[in-house]
């Protein structure tokens, strides 16, 4: 038995949750929150219908609900609305959609760049890209960019906006046109300095080469010499990562004759100083991604070196073999024992040199590359290794690099 006056408990509906609404709009009177119980069995638009009312709101089909964020509430994610959740109540995705697309068409350039801002917000959320690409925004969006009196702030704007709703994988990057495609690289052979437009061209050209049939157009029409200008001048950090991000991309997709020219290309002096310039203690997460990727690239080429083991019959390799020991112990060149006596009594093979290089078969050093790995990688790791050695050091001092 319950004591007297005492009352049963009230059973908590789980389907319904507290929160508060705002009201977004373009007027300058300020409404006032509302605080409602969303049930989550409710319609969205029967809950949109209700918060219209006091707020005097005739067209509610024209309003949708929206996160603290950029997303849009739907029928798919409103599960996260939860209790003390804060929404927005603002035009639907349609509603501003045709809103952004009727200002584009007719609207002067500085009513045309506000909402191309407005548009970079609203293009990450899933939900008015796929309106915005539905009602063809994407198309203007694109004869925005080709408009050959585009001025930088639209253009700007536009080629972030156009990024953004690609992003979301609804569409094919195979669609674009080759008149597109140069006019991005026209902005990065020269024809832009502003940041943001290089940035947006170097996302764009980087997609078409991993995701499009066109790529060998970026191919032929982008230069090493180009990627590496940018890196240099460091208009922005976001420059040169995806400066990078597309020298990767190519990388990838080049054929292995290619890789190899672009491996030594890139580990010249000129090339290398200029990317190890990039390397600093504040860059990103995703600068260091791309530079990871970058050598593991690289790298990659030795991977056949290492699975072959060194042929007894070739020449160029054993010659490789003595002239690490003449980089060694041969001074400028000079050799320590040029007497044909002096060299018969320590041996023609140099062994004690060998042996002091860290060779296991000082008698035949070749047998130490028969092993796979690292097979004939060790040879060429050792060349490059005794070479900068003996730049650094007297050649007396080397001892034992290799090993």
């Amino acid at each position: 038995m319950l004591p007297k006056h005492s009352k049963m408990p009230a059973i908590k509906d789980s389907h319904i949750v507290k929160i508060a609404v705002q009201f977004v709009n373009d007027a300058t009177t300020q409404m006032l929150p509302q605080l409602i119980e969303f049930d989550q069995r409710q319609p969205l638009g029967a809950i949109i219908q209700n918060l219209c009312i006091p707020w005097g709101i005739p067209d509610a089909e024209n309003y949708a609900l929206q996160f603290d964020g950029i997303n849009y509430v739907t029928e798919k994610n409103r599960h996260e609305v939860k209790n003390g959740t804060v929404l927005k109540l603002r035009y639907s995705p349609s509603k501003t959609t045709n809103d952004i697309l009727e200002k584009l068409r007719r609207g002067t350039n500085e009513e045309k760049v506000i909402v191309l801002k407005e548009l970079q917000v609203l293009s990450a959320d899933n939900t008015f890209a796929l309106e915005f690409i539905k009602e063809q925004g994407l198309s203007l969006l694109i004869d925005l960019i080709e408009e050959s009196k585009c001025e930088d702030s639209i253009l700007e704007c536009a080629l972030c906006s156009f990024v953004q709703l690609m992003e979301h994988g609804t569409i094919s990057w195979d669609i674009l046109e080759q008149s597109f495609i140069m006019h991005n690289v026209t902005f990065i052979n020269g024809s832009s300095k502003k940041a943001e437009i290089l940035q947006s061209s170097l996302s764009i050209l980087e997609n078409i080469v991993q995701s499009s049939n066109k790529y060998a157009l970026v191919e032929k029409e982008i230069t090493l010499e180009t990627l590496l200008k940018l890196l240099r001048d460091a208009l922005s950090t976001q420059v040169q990562q995806n400066a990078i991000a597309l020298l990767n991309a190519l990388f990838i997709k080049a054929d292995d004759a290619k890789r190899r020219t672009l491996a030594t290309t890139l580990g010249s002096k000129q090339y290398r100083s200029v990317i190890n310039s990039v390397i600093t203690p504040k860059m990103g997460a995703e600068m260091a991604h791309q530079l990871y990727v970058l050598q593991t690239l690289t790298l990659g080429l030795l991977e056949q070196r290492m699975k072959t083991p060194m042929d007894v019959q070739d020449q160029d390799a054993q010659e490789k073999i003595k002239e690490l020991r003449r980089i060694a112990f041969e001074a400028d060149g000079i050799d320590p024992m040029p007497d044909v006596t002096a060299r018969r009594q320590h041996g023609s093979s140099y062994s004690s040199h060998y042996k002091k290089l860290g060779f296991k078969c000082d008698i035949n050093p070749a047998q130490d590359f028969f092993e796979t790995p690292p097979g004939t990688l060790a040879i060429y790791l050792c060349m490059l290794t005794e070479k900068c050695a003996a730049v650094l050091f007297p050649a007396s001092n080397i001892i034992s690099i290799s090993s």
